[in-house]
């Protein structure tokens, strides 16, 4: 998985695998090796290169501030936000269902065809010992499933695809 995050101006580029409980990642052309010791909300402890590491995370808005041995950086990912703050201003939903974070499917709650509501929960992923409800934006019908319970996600990897419904088509139907 890639991702880029900007940090005052600066893009920083991030390449991530998942391969048992650890992860590897290459930072700006930096390799490091990352495992995940404690999670509790808004701090985690992270053996990074055989070396524990204390990081502190808070969002507020559309940045992310994060504490690592005192020192504070700012991150936003604005390309992603950017799109999507886009749809939702021409009043489009985003029909891609994502994972939020790497985790573990936990179970599928729908299935292909399946007719959905606004706010229904879709899929459960575990991710850093918290379990998360991914849900559906708008009325809709499941287009495809794209996992599976116990599959592995990475994060921003599409899960679901919806196929929303409008009002033209509801009234076409009756």
């Amino acid at each position: 998985m890639k991702t880029t995050l900007h940090s005052q101006g600066t893009a920083l580029t991030i390449e991530y695998r998942q391969v048992g409980e650890e992860y590897d990642a290459v930072i700006d052309g930096q390799s490091l090796k990352a495992r995940l010791l404690s999670f509790r909300e808004g701090s985690l402890t992270l053996l990074v290169n055989e070396k524990p590491l204390h990081v502190y995370v808070a969002k507020e808005g559309q940045r992310t501030l994060v504490s690592i041995d005192g020192q504070i950086y700012e991150f936003t990912q604005v390309q992603e936000r950017r799109g999507k703050a886009r749809r939702r201003e021409a009043g489009r939903l985003d029909p891609e269902v994502r994972s939020p974070m790497p985790g573990k499917i936990l179970q599928v709650l729908v299935k292909e065809g399946t007719q959905v509501e606004a706010g229904q929960s879709l899929v459960l992923v575990e991710a850093m010992k918290m379990e998360n409800s991914l849900t559906a934006e708008g009325a809709a019908v499941v287009k495809k499933v794209h996992v599976s319970p116990g599959d592995l996600v990475d994060l921003g990897q599409v899960v679901v695809e919806l196929e929303f419904l409008t009002e033209t088509t509801t009234s076409q139907e009756n």
